[in-house]
């Protein structure tokens, strides 16, 4: 008996330090958004990773009992928490609309890379009229030594860009952690080839979107058939989201083993998917030939079969790109595709 009250006691004790947790933590988040106005009333950067390393390493040595890994988690969470509370709220009233544009033009890098590359591409995309940048903030690479993106402070400087020049923002999810926490501040969400088959992230994206029909644009799986990929539409659409667009990206074939090609460009499926289905039909071309000197034609081509957009990479220094800089448009290329669809 005198445990069982000992256990009671401990626990209202515990119960007690959870809510002095979280009374704390609310305390932090409020100041964090005081901190946020000032910061962009003078301009300067909401991250600071300088900072977050100080804030860690000071914890770290002050609590040398804890686990400093279990405090760097801690902290990254709290982190990455608190940029979220520093983005703008999405106003999407006529995205719809902008998304009924023929041709339907999505541009943008690889990956965000930094707030001056993203601020550079986003300027020079608005001056031609592009109302959709995309760019990668977590990206599935290959190889776990690729570059795997910046993550939520990606998003942070992608959305101040996007906000300032009237953009819609298509970014990549590649789990449901991501999808909670990026929602409300991306516009289009994409689905890529790599997850076309996680029919659990399909599931829990067709769910979440299914009250406010958000729009998703999902990229056929480099090895898909075309009924593969039209069940996977069905997983995003049985919630009640139809607001699906189909992205072609190219397909693996025997070609690869010889071709410059990245992948074999998957035109004809752009006649047959207009056959089964009405949703918009976006071509990628940048994936689908990883070459951008076959860019203009591919997407002549796309166009000419009936496709309803064009999503293709745009970056200000390709050669110094950290992904994808073979298959990238610098400005004055972009600027002759424009040309030669418009």
């Amino acid at each position: 008996m005198k445990n069982k009250n000992q256990i009671k006691i401990l626990r209202e004790q515990i119960d007690e330090i959870d809510e002095q947790l979280f009374d704390l933590l609310d305390r932090r988040f409020g100041t964090v958004k005081k901190l946020s106005r000032i910061k962009r009333k003078i301009k300067i950067s909401i991250t600071d990773i300088q900072r977050q390393e100080k804030i860690i390493q000071r914890i770290t040595q002050k609590y040398n009992k804890i686990d400093p890994k279990f405090i760097e988690e801690i902290f990254l969470s709290i982190f990455d928490y608190s940029k979220i509370l520093q983005l703008y709220k999405i106003e999407n009233k006529s995205l719809i609309k902008n998304l009924q544009e023929k041709p339907l033009l999505i541009a943008g890098p690889c990956s965000i890379e930094s707030k001056e590359q993203i601020e550079t591409i986003s300027n020079f995309l608005k001056e031609n009229g592009i109302k959709f940048l995309r760019g990668g903030i977590f990206k599935p690479r290959t190889s776990p030594e690729s570059f795997q993106g910046l993550g939520i402070d990606g998003l942070i400087y992608m959305k101040d860009a996007a906000v300032k020049n009237d953009q819609y923002i298509v970014t990549e999810i590649m789990t449901e952690k991501q999808l909670d926490q990026v929602y409300d501040f991306v516009d289009v969400i994409q689905i890529g080839s790599r997850n076309m088959c996680s029919f659990g992230l399909l599931k829990a994206i067709g769910k979440k979107t299914a009250k406010d029909k958000k729009p998703i644009l999902l990229k056929r799986g480099m090895n898909s058939t075309i009924n593969e990929y039209l069940s996977a539409v069905k997983y995003l659409t049985k919630y009640g989201n139809n607001n699906v667009l189909l992205c072609l990206r190219g397909i693996r074939t025997f070609e690869q083993i010889d071709s410059e090609l990245r992948n074999t460009p998957d035109l004809a499926s752009i006649l047959e998917l207009k056959e089964k289905t009405n949703k918009k039909i976006i071509f990628d071309p940048s994936h689908s030939t990883g070459n951008k000197k076959h860019i203009v034609e591919i997407s002549k081509a796309a166009l000419k079969l009936g496709a309803d957009g064009i999503m293709i990479e745009v970056h200000n220094k390709p050669e110094t790109a950290l992904s994808d800089g073979k298959q990238s448009l610098d400005f004055k290329q972009f600027n002759n595709f424009l040309k030669e669809i418009r």
